[in-house]
């Protein structure tokens, strides 16, 4: 039996407005849930192996407040098993190669370059 991977995909699976019609103390464990029934539709399989690391990110806030959403890395192989894993620590080594542009520092100000050229004129 190999386990080639045959489909790669990369998720992003919205959890609310959903979860806000169900108990507080059930918030997480649906979600987990939602995660299964959203791959199941999406690729096509019943069986779904999902990392421990994507059960903490679900759980990192306490059962009553999971995340509004989740990007998961979903590979299935050819024999139809779904394996899960979050897609922040899959795609680690792509800054380095400057794949994913970097973030902005969005607390710097935005200087005018004109501003500057016409003090130093008067």
């Amino acid at each position: 039996m190999s386990h080639e991977v045959v489909l790669e995909r990369i998720y992003t699976i919205p959890f609310y407005p959903k979860l806000n019609s169900i108990p507080r103390t059930k918030r997480a464990t649906r979600a987990m849930r939602m995660i299964r029934e959203y791959l199941a539709r999406h690729m096509k399989s019943d069986e779904i192996l999902i990392a421990g690391e994507v059960n903490e990110f679900i759980y990192s806030r306490g059962m009553q407040k999971p995340p509004r959403r989740i990007t998961i890395l979903a590979k299935k192989s050819d024999d139809d098993v779904i394996e899960v894993f979050l897609a922040d620590t899959a795609l680690e080594g792509f800054d380095e190669l400057g794949d994913i542009p970097a973030k902005v520092d969005k607390t710097e100000e935005f200087v005018d370059e004109d501003e500057f050229e016409d003090e130093d004129e008067e």
